[in-house]
């Protein structure tokens, strides 16, 4: 394809896990590869940001994604098992994919897998990875392995660069071309964040009860396996409910982007709540260190935890 003439830098907004970065020291000559090889072998700039504040992506506030969705920016997020365990990662994920999804211009998140390729398959119930799987990966486990001086690594940056100049360019004829998103009826989401405001009464009911629940098992159990399968029903519900929660939220995140209105309800007491699961799961850190009975209920737990945190997140950022 002949480059564009004068054509505008690429702007790629890097979504990674930082302590990712600081064992694999991944994100530099990745993005230093990405940038150079987009301009040698189709002529486009990139403009790469690293740093969320840095193109004001820190609040995730409307006007900003919607501004750089149309604008035409890349969202590229550097994978691990981590990624998927920070709230931050995840609320940029699923924030991007909805006004993407609103403006017709999905094939601008470019998930790019690092490690952590077991976790990402079709059955994973967790709604990060399914936009994850349905965007396509591409992996650069090999290449990174291999080094940046590699011929894999070169092939790997290579095919991603031209495939991220394609994907811009074809994004860009579908921007300039002046199809406005379609607008949801702001009655109608008037009505359905009404209705989200039961859902988050019940997130905050279940989570209450798990957590009554938690305090009474931790303090009356007599050892670790009978307190390992006390807690494991309450452990599933919480991290079952929040992935639901997580669902529900997305699905109006999304009409809250078609729409002009700017409601929600607040979310003050889920996270006090969280705050208080947070605190008992770190008190109960050492006997899950040393008693593998009690690992299997933690872990459901702290993915619970995660999930709600990212879907309060998203909440929040509605009435900003």
């Amino acid at each position: 394809m002949t480059p564009v003439p004068d054509a505008p830098p690429i702007r790629c907004f890097l979504s990674y896990a930082h302590q990712d970065d600081v064992v694999m020291e991944f994100v530099d000559p990745f993005a230093s590869s990405l940038r150079h090889y987009a301009y040698a072998d189709r002529g486009r700039e990139l403009e790469i940001f690293l740093d969320r504040e840095a193109i004001g992506w820190g609040d995730l506030a409307q006007p900003t994604i919607r501004a750089a969705v149309r604008g035409a920016t890349v969202f590229l997020p550097v994978l691990t098992r981590l990624y998927f365990d920070r709230p931050y990662c995840r609320e940029e994920l699923h924030v991007f994919y909805n006004q993407a999804s609103v403006e017709g211009v999905r094939s601008l998140l470019l998930p790019v897998v690092l490690l952590g390729h077991g976790y990402l398959t079709d059955d994973n119930p967790d709604l990060a990875v399914q936009i994850i799987v349905e965007r396509q990966h591409r992996s650069v486990r090999e290449a990174w392995l291999d080094g940046p001086s590699s011929p894999a690594w070169r092939r790997t940056v290579l095919a991603l660069a031209g495939e991220l100049v394609d994907r811009v360019e074809e994004a860009e004829r579908r921007l300039d071309a002046g199809v406005e998103p379609h607008l949801a009826d702001p009655a109608e989401v008037t009505a359905d964040i009404e209705r989200f405001g039961y859902d988050t009464a019940h997130v905050v009911q279940t989570t209450s009860e798990v957590l009554q629940e938690f305090q009474r098992v931790v303090s009356q159990a007599s050892d670790d396996a009978s307190r390992a399968a006390a807690l494991l029903p309450g452990a599933l519900r919480l991290r079952d409910t929040a992935r639901a929660y997580e669902r529900r939220v997305s699905e109006v995140d999304r009409l809250v982007r078609m729409s002009p209105v700017r409601i929600g309800p607040g979310t003050a007491a889920l996270r006090e709540l969280l705050d208080a699961v947070e605190e008992l799961l770190t008190s109960t850190a050492r006997a899950e260190l040393m008693s593998v009975p009690m690992r299997r209920p933690m872990i459901a737990f702290r993915e619970g935890l995660v999930t709600l945190r990212s879907a309060v997140n998203m909440v929040s950022a509605w009435q900003e």
